[in-house]
């Protein structure tokens, strides 16, 4: 089956979890009503954060059907705003790339990958293993072993639920805002709004330092292990670096500046295991650009 139609068929299954209302009581009587009216209204009145705590405290790990609805849902929302590269040739190319890095990853889920038609350069890793490059990012690239370098990067944060657990912990994303302002829908409503307020939070979000540290490190090493050249993510870094000193690049580097640190310091914290690695592995310049021609 096409990427495309992966993608956009979303098996969305009824869901029958509510949020628990806030429940009023006691001793009964005139006063004890009045006092649960009045109690009610405060509630309703407490900012959208004081809500989003109570959010993040009971948010229960996704189980693996969940986690495959809201990456489904979420990867629809993704090519609804951005649009999909749909040549065959790129796809089938992007997706054996990927596929032959993904069989590392510490965690096995349905990994696919999509090219999306931006001018932003980066990648997006999505639960549920779905998982997008940027045609600008493509553009960027010299060869095989930087782009398996990057899906790698992206794999990592897949397989360890990064953007998941950041969620989990920050009591001002976006998803816990959405859980207090919203009472869950049943099935396909609630994934949408789940999904509408995961994109937001992946685009916004910086995710912590040692998670991106991690995922560039395991990532380069998921790419050395599937036979590509150790330095290929590091390579990249360092081409974007040199690039963003151009002022044509600040509004396609913003995104991937705003949600992940600094190349330099990427870089600097990727050589040391780039450089204690066999340098062996393949970069396969040619079919790189044979794929893109």
């Amino acid at each position: 089956m096409k990427l495309t139609r992966i993608l956009w068929v979303l098996m969305i299954g009824a869901a029958s979890a509510y949020l628990m209302q806030a429940q009023f009581g006691g001793l009964g009587g005139a006063i004890n009503r009045a006092k649960g009216t009045v109690d009610r209204a405060k509630d309703k009145a407490k900012p959208a954060t004081d809500r989003a705590e109570k959010a993040v405290d009971t948010f229960a790990s996704w189980s693996p059907e969940e986690e495959q609805q809201v990456g489904e849902a979420s990867a629809a929302k993704m090519i609804r705003v951005f649009g999909l590269v749909e040549t065959p040739k790129v796809v089938d190319y992007v997706n054996l790339v990927g596929s032959s890095v993904a069989q590392y990853a510490p965690r096995q889920v349905p990994y696919r990958f999509g090219v999306l038609e931006t001018d932003i350069i980066g990648a997006f890793a999505l639960p549920g293993g779905y998982i997008f490059i940027t045609r600008a990012a493509l553009d960027g690239m010299k060869n095989e072993a930087e782009l398996a370098g990057a899906l790698g990067h992206e794999i990592i944060h897949v397989s360890e639920r990064h953007l998941e657990s950041e969620i989990r912990t920050s009591k001002t994303s976006t998803w816990a805002v959405q859980e207090a302002r919203t009472v869950r829908a049943p099935g396909q409503e609630l994934y949408r709004q789940r999904a509408d307020a995961l994109v937001s939070d992946l685009m916004n979000m910086r995710l912590s330092r040692d998670k991106e540290d991690g995922a560039d490190e395991r990532g380069s090493m998921l790419a050395a292990q599937a036979g590509y050249a150790p330095g290929g993510l590091m390579n990249f870094l360092t081409t974007l670096q040199a690039a963003n000193g151009k002022p044509q690049a600040q509004r396609a580097l913003g995104q991937l500046l705003s949600t992940h640190p600094p190349f330099e310091e990427r870089i600097s914290r990727l050589r040391p295991w780039v450089e204690k690695n066999p340098q062996a592995g393949k970069t396969l310049d040619a079919r790189f650009r044979a794929a893109f021609e």
